[in-house]
């Protein structure tokens, strides 16, 4: 695997508690010429190049979690949800919390909701679990997976994947006639607030958010999303129909690479939820790697779609 990837997936970073995180993407810009600046939401912000036209790139850093809601007398630890969790997608994973303790998500039933989760650390009283973990204490899926050819399999791949495409990008860039604002938005996971945030102070021409979209080559899968196929241009999601302006860019640019380019809709919602909203309309639209398994302990993506990508993002700077 990548070495950068790599490291991206293994650092903590759950929505509201991106320190960590947002330290390893400034230490991959250190030998970078650019500016960067951290805004109040806590966004990274990475500008390049001058130009007339204004164009911001989004992907959000941050992961879907857990919280710390209760410790039991006996060290169990309740949770709740930060971000899209199945308890299904987790039940009987291991977990990291910000602070290095690993506990086994556990669970009252057979099939639980999010109420029926608790966190066993192997300790046996509240006591000692009261020195390792307090209430509102986030923690992240413990990363740990494999590669196989061009395609890896671990958790966190959403959004990281996202964080690595951005970063390849402004390591790779050479020459740009526009202004352009790389953006590693913080709580994407919670609707994208830090996006927006971004969006209002850049105020873009336009804004394309770096996603995944679900593929549904797999048995019960669901959709014609296929890994290895192209990148995703997605039509529409739970709260964005994509710019018909921003849709044809893609395509073009697509078409002069000769790369393959697949289109989706998703029940989900991206960055761009609040970013199309700011500063009286900004054209925004998603373009996004498949991905298999999403939001579980094994999400799956080839490295192929991920390099189209990053191919069809440098032609439009």
């Amino acid at each position: 695997m990548d070495i950068m990837l790599e490291r991206l997936i293994n650092t903590f970073g759950v929505s509201g508690r991106e320190e960590q995180i947002r330290r390893l993407i400034l230490d991959e810009l250190k030998d970078i010429k650019c500016d960067i600046m951290e805004d109040n939401m806590g966004n990274l912000i990475v500008k390049m190049g001058e130009g007339n036209e204004r164009v911001m790139i989004t992907s959000n850093m941050d992961q879907s979690g857990l919280i710390a809601t209760h410790i039991e007398d006996n060290g169990f630890v309740r949770v709740s949800n930060i971000g899209n969790v199945k308890p299904m997608n987790i039940l009987h994973s291991l977990v990291a919390f910000e602070s290095g303790i690993v506990g086994k998500i556990a669970a009252t039933k057979e099939e639980p909701n999010m109420e029926d989760l608790y966190i066993d650390f192997a300790l046996t009283s509240k006591e000692e679990v009261c020195k390792k973990v307090k209430i509102g204490d986030a923690a992240c899926l413990l990363a740990s997976g494999f590669e196989i050819e061009n395609r890896i399999v671990v958790p966190g791949l959403n959004n990281r994947i996202g964080c690595y495409i951005l970063l390849k990008i402004i390591k790779e860039i050479n020459n740009t006639n526009k202004e352009v604002y790389f953006v590693f938005s913080s709580q994407g996971e919670l609707g994208g607030r830090g996006a927006r945030a971004a969006a209002y102070d850049i105020k873009p021409d336009y804004c394309i958010v770096l996603d995944v979209n679900e593929a549904g080559d797999y048995i019960g899968g669901v959709g014609n999303i296929k890994l290895e196929n192209g990148p995703v241009i997605r039509i529409k999601d739970k709260t964005l129909i994509i710019s018909q302006e921003i849709k044809e860019i893609l395509e073009k640019a697509a078409e002069k690479l000769q790369i393959n380019i697949q289109y989706g809709i998703c029940d989900e919602g991206t960055d761009g939820a609040l970013v199309h909203k700011e500063r009286g309309g900004i054209k925004t639209g998603v373009l996004a790697v498949p991905i298999r398994y999403n939001h579980t302990i094994s999400e799956m993506v080839s490295m192929k779609d991920v390099e189209e990508t990053i191919r069809l993002i440098n032609e439009l700077l």
